[in-house]
């Protein structure tokens, strides 16, 4: 089976040091750089934290939608400046890591109204406990690091920009 789904690292860079943090498994200053989109159904956005900088979120979506109309998922842990992403993304799974989480998650889902008609998927790791949200996500709970972080059948990784670009 051809690769469907491009998972395309924005940057390492991440203010966060989860254990079972994935980027540790891979040598990402090796992965190829994607200059051509359209081989790929889904395109999915991630990092480090690409919320720490959504200003290459806006150049990757940019880049993305000259080639592709692909649906674009962004990947992240951070609320803070969603919304104002929210209209040129197709959706976003968010990521609980902590209990201190939940109040930017709730906040976010309540007041955002971009959310409309997009993808929304929340994943829960175990140690955060119960979280209320809006019937509008799909929720993925009790979530556990997976060790060697393997890619899902039919997934490429592949870097943004060259390391250091």
């Amino acid at each position: 089976m051809a690769d469907e789904k491009l998972r395309l690292l924005l940057f390492e860079e991440c203010d966060r040091d989860c254990p079972g943090c994935c980027n540790r498994d891979w040598d990402l200053r090796s992965l190829p750089v994607c200059r051509d989109f359209t081989p790929y159904q889904v395109i999915m956005l991630t990092g480090g934290e690409p919320m720490l900088h959504p200003e290459i979120i806006r150049e990757a979506v940019a880049e993305i939608r000259a080639q592709t109309q692909a649906p674009i998922y962004l990947y992240t842990a951070r609320t803070q400046g969603l919304d104002e992403l929210m209209p040129i993304l197709d959706g976003v799974t968010l990521t609980l890591h902590e209990p201190g989480d939940c109040l930017p998650f709730w906040r976010f889902d309540q007041s955002t109204q971009s959310l409309d008609g997009k993808s929304l998927r929340l994943n829960i790791f175990e140690e955060v406990g119960p979280v209320a949200s809006s019937e509008r996500w799909q929720v993925k709970d009790h979530m556990a690091w997976i060790p060697n972080c393997p890619l899902p059948q039919g997934e490429v990784l592949m870097r943004f920009r060259p390391y250091g670009g």
